[in-house]
């Protein structure tokens, strides 16, 4: 029986709209919402690590869940962002492997 091989070395990307009028206005939407995403989580780790009283078990698993947040907004956001400025929508797998 044969196997399919084919091996898959890119992704295409798909925007939310191709219009040029409407890229601006979402790349800054998207902008803040990474900002305020990025800051909330550092700014919670930061503060259970500062504050010997927040060391309790349910406390580090919201830090722990706070920085599996802040590394996935860091790997898809950014790449999404990039679409809103320019016209490339592949991705190839090599540069998902390569952070």
């Amino acid at each position: 029986m044969e196997e399919n091989k084919t091996q898959v070395t890119e992704f295409v990307l798909k925007g939310i709209t191709d219009s040029p009028d409407l890229q601006i206005p979402l790349f800054l939407v998207f902008f803040l919402i990474y900002v305020t995403t990025m800051v909330g989580n550092l700014g919670l780790i930061f503060f259970i690590w500062k504050d010997p009283h927040l060391h309790t078990p349910m406390y580090l698993f919201l830090g722990n869940l706070a920085f599996a947040d802040a590394c996935t907004s860091s790997s898809v956001t950014p790449k999404m962002l990039m679409k809103f400025l320019n016209k490339n929508d592949l991705i190839s797998l090599g540069e998902g492997l390569e952070m």
